[in-house]
């Protein structure tokens, strides 16, 4: 390796380990990354492992905003000078290209940049600014760029610059002002260093989605099952815990839970049943528990554990589909015990109900707070234990970070979650969401207009998250009117939202999964979302966005656009569709 080629590593090392360093600071993944930068995950990637060198520092201090740096931080300096060094000891080394942008023509850079309207998904670049997007601190560094970079690199600069200009007004005329508030921020444009990279965020081929996945927690004991369309219910909160059924050694008592599953097999719902509150007889320590017939300390004897499982799993064989065996063991009241008690648990449950019911789904202990350092933490703890290779999927609660939060904040907890695991060595395998973290019970009842339209976007970001493993998403709560959407009473009519849940089912039916992406890489506005999906020659389209309004221009087989309201419309090809948190669908063929 000549001289050249050590300076070019020692300056992308040098940068590259300081992106790691801010990544890490973050906690933040790639894709989390991706999507608060606007720059694609692998563009992320390569930049924090320093493969590739961005071609213009606005990628840079796109992924340092991203990463929670402000304008004025002393680290913006610090890595403008190792972009520096990167580029000009990239430039010493012959035959290591840093990036093609960097060979670019200013003619092609220009278009490169040009904003264009948007259209569906695949059909060219759409619009977005350029480096330093909403960053003070690009004016301080703008000097420098100038005088140390090439001509024809702050050329480039300046045209990128000019698309920014043009990009943020047209996102502030198409940004629809009925919630109040500011628009949203502008989309960085894929030539801020993404290299002109286009598509969804996955594909896949010939997956269906599942009828189970449109799964609901059931708050009662009553045996009443949702009067809308439902495609899997999980019992918790229905006084089915392990010190119900068992008050006393060897004494069970199966009303309550048979009553629940009697229901649900009339219904044709799968059961997931989970499994927790250990009964007071059986621990000495008794740690205080969220619920008065149970405490949260670990069973003293295993034997208890593995007799009461056996009981349950023979009773309930063909009847019961899933089984979690614990519920938040990271919430003290919830569980008191270590992981490597919980996991063992875990190992001896798991060989019991596979033994009695081999059709049966074993889940591991549903794990909460995963916003929250402690949460995380105690994931690990339990990940290294090896108990996830006891278990025929994992189960998460993935809501967004508040409970009445956007719904697509899902997706980036997803992604947090997934590689905490893969960093773990946990194989990748089926996810379950299994609903809300506690705060649930806390927050404020959604108005009308955002509730309509809340759970439905609450599914259509786990069917985003299925690339990472999303196969079941359990929405809070049916049967319980202390939460923040209240789909249905017990005895009342479903709510406008359970009907557009219910007609969200109706869209999907026998659909396979084509692919998900969102913003500016599928042509579309920043906080918006599009999945595609086939069902034999037909082509569906969803689109819907986070928050405000967006456009997409519709293509030339597009026949119908479904509303969330129950209208339908005929499709004018080549026609702008406007959509916004309300879904919509657009059938082609």
């Amino acid at each position: 390796m000549g001289d050249g080629a050590m300076a070019s590593e020692s300056g992308r090392s040098e940068l590259a380990d300081l992106l790691e360093e801010l990544k890490q600071r973050s906690g933040r993944s790639y894709s989390a990354l991706a999507h608060r930068s606007g720059l694609s995950r692998s563009s992320v990637h390569r930049y924090c492992q320093g493969s590739t060198v961005p071609p213009a520092f606005g990628a840079v201090e796109l992924i340092a905003r991203a990463c929670g740096v402000t304008p004025g931080d002393p680290s913006l300096d610090r890595l403008y000078r190792a972009w520096q060094r990167a580029n000009a000891d990239a430039d010493e080394a012959p035959g290591e290209p840093v990036s093609q942008a960097s060979h670019t023509s200013q003619t092609e850079s220009v278009r490169e940049a040009e904003p264009e309207p948007d259209a569906e998904p695949g059909s060219g670049p759409g619009p977005g600014p350029g480096p330093g997007a909403e960053s003070e601190s690009g004016a301080g560094l703008w000097p420098r760029l100038a005088s140390s970079l090439r001509a024809h690199t702050a050329a480039r600069v300046v045209t990128l610059v000019l698309a920014f200009v043009l990009a943020t007004v047209a996102g502030t005329l198409a940004f629809d002002r009925d919630r109040g508030g500011d628009p949203p921020a502008p989309v960085p444009s894929v030539s801020s260093g993404a290299q002109g990279e286009r598509g969804p965020d996955w594909s896949v081929t010939g997956e269906k989605v599942p009828a189970a996945f449109f799964g609901l927690n059931l708050s009662t004991s009553t045996g009443e099952m949702p009067g809308f369309r439902a495609g899997s219910v999980r019992l918790w909160q229905s006084d089915s815990r392990w010190a119900t059924l068992e008050p006393r050694r060897r004494h069970y008592e199966w009303d309550n839970l048979e009553r629940m599953v009697d229901a649900a097999e009339k219904k044709k719902l799968p059961v997931l049943f989970t499994i927790g509150g250990t009964p007071p007889w059986a621990a000495k320590s008794r740690k205080q528990s969220d619920f008065a017939d149970a405490v949260a300390s670990p069973p003293d004897d295993l034997a208890d554990w593995e007799r009461f499982i056996g009981k349950l799993a023979e009773r309930y064989e063909g009847r019961i589909e899933a089984y979690e065996l614990w519920d938040y063991p990271n919430h003290p009241p919830s569980f008191a015990g270590s992981m490597k008690r919980l996991a063992e648990m875990v190992r001896r449950a798991s060989k019991i109900i596979k033994r009695v019911d081999p059709e049966a789904t074993v889940l591991c202990p549903s794990f909460g707070e995963l916003w929250t350092e402690r949460g995380k933490t105690l994931l690990r703890e339990f990940a290294r234990t090896g108990a996830f290779h006891h278990c025929d999927a994992a189960a998460f609660k993935l809501p967004p970070r508040r409970a009445d939060g956007p719904p697509e904040e899902s997706i980036e907890l997803t992604e947090h979650v997934r590689e905490l695991l893969y960093k773990e060595g946990v194989r990748r395998g089926p996810i379950w969401n299994t609903g809300p973290d506690r705060d649930v019970a806390f927050r404020d009842r959604l108005d009308a207009r955002r509730a309509w339209n809340y759970a439905v976007r609450f599914y259509l970001a786990g069917l985003y998250a299925w690339y990472d493993g999303v196969r079941r998403t359990y929405f809070y709560s049916w049967g319980s009117s202390e939460v923040p959407l209240v789909l249905e009473r017990l005895e009342g009519p479903p709510s406008e939202a359970a009907r557009r849940v219910a007609r969200l089912q109706r869209w999907l039916d026998g659909a396979e999964l084509g692919s998900c992406g969102m913003g500016v890489r599928m042509g579309l506005a920043r906080d918006a979302y599009t999945c595609r999906l086939t069902r034999g020659d037909t082509t569906l389209r969803i689109y819907w966005t986070k928050r405000g309004r967006a456009e997409v221009t519709l293509g030339k087989g597009a026949r119908r656009v479904l509303r969330m309201s129950g209208a339908t419309e005929r499709a004018r090809p080549g026609s702008r569709l406007a959509f916004g948190e309300e879904p919509v669908l657009v059938e082609s063929r």
